[in-house]
Order: C-alpha cells, then structure tokens, then sequence
C-alpha cells in the first residue's frame, strides 16, 4: 500500500560535544557529559540505550565523571564534587573543592578514595565509603593548574600531569616522591592525559602529539613517539595491559602492542605502533575499552563504538532524547522540541486532480535515491543488508513517488524558554489546541489559537494547578485529560483551555514501579471496549498498567518481569494489546483483555535477531492489513514487520535457553528495512500519511567547530 510522506528535514538541533565519560564495569552503565552540563546514562549490557537524561543548566559544566560502585560523581568549573542521585539525577551532595575549578577526578581500584585535581594547583582527597564523601586531606600544593590525574592499581600512588610536569605522590603521606619533566619545543607543553600501569608505568599524552613512556619509581623516560600532529587528549589501556588506544585533537586512533622481545636470557617488553583507525574528523575527547569494543566521544557528539579485527563501527548521532516531536493529524500540525525552545509548524499540502488522485511530479527507483558515500576515508557504520520480503514480486522494484505540493510547511510560532533553560519533555493534545512542555524546575500549558490561512496566532498560558513540573506527560484522545508523572507519582488533571488544569487523581507508583525515574508514559485510544489504558514503564523493567473506570484510573495488571529494560511500546488499540519492545530484541504482545503474554513471530528472524540497535519506537499502522503488522524505528532506519503465522501463548517474556533453531529465520514473516539518516522521530497522520523527522549528517556536521587542517598527497 503506498503512503504519503512528509520527509521533514528542517529539524536541526544543535549537536553538543561530549566532554568526558567514565565505564562502569560492574553494572555496564556509561554515565557521559556534553558541553551544555547535560548528562547521560546508557546502558551498554545489550544493545546501546539512553536509560537516563539529566538536562544541563547555564552557566555550569561537568569536566570529569567517575564510578563509585553504583554512586556516580562529577566536577566541573563551579569548583565542587558533587554526587547524583540514580533515581532521578539530581544533586544529592556537594563538597565544595579547595583550588576553585576543578578539571579531573579519579577513583582508586577499591572504590574508596575519590582525588580531584583543580585549577590552583591542589589535590583534593576525599573518602568515599559507606555512601558518604568525607574530606580527608589536601596534598602539597603545587604551581600551575592539575589537568590530569590517575591512580595506580592499588591506589597507595597517584600521578598527576600539569604544564611541563609530571609528579608522582604518595597518596598516604601527601608528598610528591618524584617529578618528570616534559621536554618543551619552542611552547609549553601541557600533558592532558595519563595512564598507570601494574608495573608502575607511566604513559602521559601531551600537547605535541608524543605518547611518553617512563618509569614512575624511578622518574626516568623509557621512550617516546610522535604519533599524532596535535594534542593527544585521551589514553585507553586494556584490562591485560598488552594494547592501549590514544587520539586527540589529531582524531587518528592509533594502537600501541607490547611486545616481548628476548637477547639471550634478558627479556624486555617494547611498545611499537600496531594500526591507526579513522572513525572521527573532529577532536576525540575521551577512549574507553569495554571487552572487545572502543568506545569514542569528542566534538562532534556521536558516541561511537567500533571494534577491529573484525572491523565494526556504529555511531550513534547526537540527538536530543525522546520525545522530540508531536503532532496533530487533524490540523496538520508538527510540534518540534529543541533543547531550550519549541517550535509548532503547519506541514505542507500536496496537489490533487480532478479525479482525486495526487499530483506526481516525478518518479524515480529506490536504486537512484540511494546518496554515494562522500570521498573521505572514515570508517562507515557497519549495516546489515536491506531486506525487501514481500507477497507481491513486484513490489521488489518500489517505487519512490514525489509529489506536487501547494503549501510548504510554514513555521507557526516559536517558544523560547526564560532563562534557556532546557526542556524536560512536552507533549501536543490530539486536538492541536494545546501545548505542554515541563524543564527540571517549571511546567507550562499553552493554548494555541490559529486561523485557517495562518493570519492570525495567539498562545494564551493556561494556569495548571498543584504541579510545578514533571518528568513525562501524555494527552488522553479527547485532549480533556492529562497525566504526568514526577518523584513516584502519576497525576491525574483535569484540562479546560479556559479554565486551566486540575489534579483530581494522584497515583501512588511505589507498589508497581521500583524506580522513581520512568522511560515510558502512553495513554491508549478507544478501544472496542471502551476501555481507555495507561501504561508507564521504568527503568527497573517494571510495566503497569491502569485503565480508566468512572473517571479515575485505577490499577490493572503489572506485565512480567524481564532481564532487560524495554527500549519502546505502543498500543494496539483494535486488538487490546500493548506491545513492548525489549533492549535485546525481543517482542512482546500482551493481550490486555485476556490478560496473556506471546512472543512476536517475528521477533525470531535472523535479520531482526541480528540487529545491533534498540528499537526507539513502536507503532501499528491505522489501516489495518489483511496480516498483522508493527512499523519499529530506531535511529537510521524503519522497519516494517508482518507476520502471517499464529502466535503461540507464553507465560511471559522469560528468558530461554539457547536452541539450534534461534535465529532461524521464519518463513511466515515478512520485514521491509528502510534506511534514514537520521531518523528523529515517525507519526502517522492518517490511514495512508504519515510524517519523519530527519536529521541530515551533513547538517550535523556544518554545526561542528572546524577540523585539524591536513595534508594529503602532500598538497
């Protein structure tokens, strides 16, 4: 069936770099922080997934992160340590820091001690046990600002880098047991990065693109090579300490091996060169090797993760966390959420004929709409092939038609943020009248006014009662109806554009959700029965459900527990279903009448088992299909699942053990993959319309700071 669809592309927000990260090894969480204090929380036990989001504030920065067991900490400019709560990201404790600004931390192996380096020179150490951070000293101060620290593995020294200098200190005494001076070129050099070996070796990266081996007992330089043009920012060594990874301003990521080499009975070890990658343009920040994989984030924002042999590379692009978009397929209306403003825009309109049919202004073959790759010599993404499995053969050779419009989309209104603070979520009733948006600290219900012809727009503040803000909101069908979830919580209001937004109902979540913090917040259609669903998901990978009786929500069912967090799910409002999507590929239909789970039929194949990405939303096309259907989006791409073969029931989402016939795939089930990059968002307007939101690389990269300038074939 074809569809008519607006390929937005005017969605640019601005790509903010990733300053620094720090890897959990226990739980495989990846806390990372961006330019504009924004921090994220990803998952990395299955497929990558942006568990938790914590909006940055102005005037304010986040230099460094490091793991406490389960306690995640961080400095910055504002000259504090200060602790996050895991529940909601919020500060939960600050210890102000002697030296003002501070520019790196390290944890010790034992998750005991915490040493901040700051801008006047001073080490700030701190204990870390019993979930609390107690001063404890402050070693000799030294001149010049600390940029880089580490400890070795037992945490009895700490390295610390500088301008010019490397020092070596006894971290029980407080005093510097040696110094190594950096070799200057014309220019001060600034070493921005360290690594401690088991061994007591040194490894320092500095502002001349030399990787400097030496001895820290004895002070002395084993060797060094200039292997970057520009400053090395970043060092990676593995858990066997046989390969590290170092890059920089210089994006080329080189890596160094040891090498045992042996003269007669003595035997020495030598770092030599192995292979340099190319993922990224612009300046690598930080390296983190995580088993097999490197992890990369610098300026350009993408978090990359890439391996070698075999070569593998996926990037995922820099993009404001869901939700980022709404609409109202009445009106034609497209809400887009930036960081600090909203923007509400009236789409297009395409020409018909006389009999009715839509105008087509040219028709090309899906062949010619593929873009050639760009002459450079990154590393691409690595993908798996586009499946076209369809009942029609000649669907083989689809068709991309273009269409005649007579409007172009027109930008309706812009709402600025006071104080540019930024957007928690937000959300655009059904009926496109109004406009929700909440930051950490303000919740704002706007109506919107508009003429026919876009003459005429007014946005009218609507006063919302007993709730400052909230972390998620959703709109119920009749747009009369709004419920937002904050700290535990679901509130129920009342909505009446001219008289504003009433609590009548709070939902107490500690009995149905563990974690305060909640990935996912939907209120179902009508249904055949009439009955009206809410569901919210957290972060724990509990489900709930409520549905709506005598006006009042009242709690339902809990969906069985599962070994991963759900990455997306969506209603099924013809067959009272919610289908959930898991960040291990599973897929789930629960049916909420009968009150039974089953596993996708197409979950099983080969192709969707091989995915390397998390699902990021769920939708059931509004014309229903002789066979059912589910369209699943993630970040580059659509795909469309059909499946023709009866579901058998399970008890629930439990996981299996490993079969021969795992990833086998189904010869029922048909999947259409539709390659996008970027893709933002997917809305349907209609039975046969529908709405992406794109993101252009090359958009993403004209916003970047420029490049290291370089030369090829000596030009």
């Amino acid at each position: 069936m074809a569809c008519k669809l607006h390929r937005v592309r005017f969605y640019n927000p601005k790509p903010e770099q990733i300053n620094c990260v720090s890897f959990n090894t226990k739980s495989k969480l990846l806390a990372l922080a961006r330019q504009d204090a924004s921090i994220e929380i990803w998952d990395l036990n299955f497929a990558p997934f942006l568990l938790k989001f914590k909006p940055g504030e102005a005037n304010t920065s986040v230099e460094a992160l490091g793991w406490v067991n389960h306690r995640l900490l961080s400095t910055g400019l504002g000259g504090a340590l200060l602790e996050w709560d895991m529940e909601t990201l919020s500060i939960k404790f600050t210890m102000i820091l002697t030296g003002y600004a501070a520019w790196c931390l390290d944890v010790n192996s034992s998750n005991t001690l915490v040493a901040v380096g700051t801008e006047q020179g001073y080490i700030n150490l701190y204990s870390v046990e019993n979930d609390e951070i107690v001063y404890k000293k402050i070693f000799d101060k030294q001149e010049g600002r600390i940029l880089c620290c580490k400890f070795n593995n037992t945490g009895s020294v700490l390295v610390t880098g500088s301008i010019d200098t490397i020092r070596v200190w006894n971290v029980e005494t407080g005093h510097a047991t040696s110094r190594m001076s950096v070799s200057r070129r014309a220019k001060e050099t600034i070493v921005w990065c360290l690594a401690v070996l088991s061994d007591n070796t040194v490894i320092s990266g500095d502002s001349h693109g030399r990787l400097t081996f030496w001895d820290g007992n004895l002070g002395d330089q084993i060797e060094s090579y200039k292997c970057h043009k520009s400053n090395i920012l970043s060092i990676a060594v593995s858990d066997d300490e046989n390969s590290l990874y170092c890059s920089g301003v210089d994006p080329v990521i080189m890596n160094f091996v040891k090498v045992n080499c042996s003269s007669g009975k003595q035997s020495s070890a030598q770092w030599v060169k192995n292979v340099q990658r190319n993922i990224h343009e612009h300046d690598v920040r930080a390296l983190v090797i995580y088993g097999d994989k490197l992890i990369s984030v610098g300026a350009d924002g993408y978090l990359t993760l890439s391996s070698y042999p075999p070569k593998w590379v996926m990037r995922i692009p820099p993009m404001i966390p869901a939700p980022r978009s709404a609409v109202c397929p009445q009106k034609k209306l497209l809400l887009l959420r930036y960081s600090n403003y909203l923007e509400v825009w009236k789409l297009g309109s395409y020409a018909v004929n006389e009999s009715g049919n839509v105008t087509v202004t040219n028709v090309n073959l899906n062949q010619s709409l593929k873009q050639k790759d760009s002459t450079n010599e990154l590393e691409k993404d690595s993908e798996i092939d586009a499946l076209s499995i369809t009942d029609n053969k000649s669907e083989k050779q689809h068709q991309a038609k273009s269409l005649k419009l007579t409007e172009a989309p027109i930008k309706l209104v812009s709402i600025q943020m006071k104080g540019k603070k930024q957007i928690k979520c937000c959300d655009f009733s059904p009926s496109g009248e109004l406009i929700v948006y909440s930051t950490d600290s303000n919740m704002t219900l706007l109506k919107l006014e508009c003429d026919d012809d876009q003459t005429n727009i007014s946005l009218a503040k609507v006063l919302v009662s007993g709730l400052e803000c909230c972390d998620r909101v959703a709109f119920t069908e009749d747009s009369r109806t709004m419920v937002a979830y904050k700290d535990g919580e679901l509130k129920v209001l009342q909505v009446d554009p001219e008289a504003g937004a009433t609590i009548v109902q709070n939902i107490a979540c500690e009995k149905y959700l563990r974690s305060k913090c909640i990935l996912h917040l939907q209120i179902s259609k009508d249904t055949p029965s009439k009955t009206i669903y809410l569901v919210a998901a957290d972060t724990q990978s509990d489900i709930a459900v409520w549905i709506k009786k005598d006006n009042k929500f009242r709690f339902y069912v809990s969906l069985p527990k599962y070994r991963c967090v759900p990455s997306a799910l969506t209603f099924d409002n013809e067959e009272e279903k919610l289908i959930v999507a898991y960040v291990d590929q599973e897929l789930i239909e629960y049916d909420l009448v009968k009150a039974r789970a089953a596993k996708s039929a197409v979950a099983e194949s080969a192709a969707w088992r091989a995915r390397s990405v998390a699902a990021a939303a769920l939708c059931v096309p509004p014309a229903r299909p002789a066979h059912p259907a589910l369209l699943a989006r993630d970040d580059s791409s659509l795909w469309l699942l059909r499946s023709d073969a009866p579901q058998a029931d399970a008890e629930g989402p439990t996981p299996k053990k490993k079969n021969k016939k795992k990833n086998a795939v189904n010869p029922n089930s048909q999947i259409r993959i539709i390659p996008i990059k970027y893709l933002a968002d997917f809305h349907w307007l209609g039975d046969d319309e529908a709405v992406t939101l794109e993101i252009l690389p090359e958009n993403i990269i004209s916003q970047l700071p420029p490049v290291i300038a370089t030369k090829r074939h000596n030009v």
